[in-house]
């Protein structure tokens, strides 16, 4: 069951909560660059290693009186990869109500193939760079060499120490979860409402049994010996 589902506030606030209670994110990284940026654009992506679908791209847009507020009401988010589906869906459901500007984009598995998946990354980066203008980024990971801009910095494991970057990353993987599961119907067979395309023993053997769909990246399957 989703969100559409007429979750109450009682049980909105009790899950958020529960998993506030667990993060050690406290907000405090962001109120530091905040003193002297008056915007910072968190970006964290999902599906990076997945085998078909989209790379997805989440990012959310905060500023001193958002993280205020947010910090005020005691919403600290996990990691999304922390997190069960239903958590997610909350928590996104939290960051439209509080008014915390984000986007996703993504990138299909036939760019992907002609870019390399390094490039497709960084080509959705640019866009989300260009589509918020703001005055500092937050990456998850390494920083990109392509990426020469002085005003991006990137945080190793960022989305288990920043509560922006988890954000970002609920984002990115709640979007992409339900892409996967609606393409389902598109590519019955492929179990991709369950795997999520992913390289699990089951998605594996759809693959051997039926061969690539259109959405599977065939620069990944090369490397794994599946033509």
């Amino acid at each position: 069951m989703t969100m559409d589902m007429k979750m109450d506030k009682f049980h909105i606030l009790k899950i958020v909560t529960k998993v506030s209670l667990k993060s050690s994110l406290d907000w405090s990284k962001e109120r530091f660059y905040l003193k002297k940026y008056k915007s910072i654009l968190a970006i964290d992506e999902a599906g990076r290693g997945s085998l078909a679908g989209p790379l997805s791209i989440g990012a959310i847009l905060i500023n001193k009186e958002i993280v205020d507020s947010l910090k005020e009401k005691r919403i600290f988010p996990l990691d999304s990869k922390k997190l069960r589906p239903r958590e997610r869906e909350v928590f996104y459901k939290v960051i439209k109500k509080e008014g915390v500007l984000h986007k996703h984009i993504f990138i299909s598995s036939l760019k992907i193939d002609r870019l390399g998946i390094q490039n497709a990354f960084i080509l959705g980066i640019k866009k989300l760079i260009e589509f918020f203008e703001p005055e500092m980024v937050f990456l998850d990971g390494l920083k990109p060499k392509e990426l020469k801009n002085k005003s991006i910095k990137s945080f190793v494991k960022g989305d288990e120490r920043l509560a922006s970057i988890a954000l970002a990353s609920i984002v990115a993987k709640l979007k992409r979860d339900k892409y996967m599961e609606k393409i389902a119907k598109f590519y019955p067979g492929y179990s991709f409402e369950i795997h999520k395309g992913y390289g699990t023993k089951l998605h594996l053997e759809k693959i051997k049994k039926l061969g690539p769909c259109k959405i599977h990246r065939l620069s990944f399957l090369n490397k794994i010996k599946y033509k």
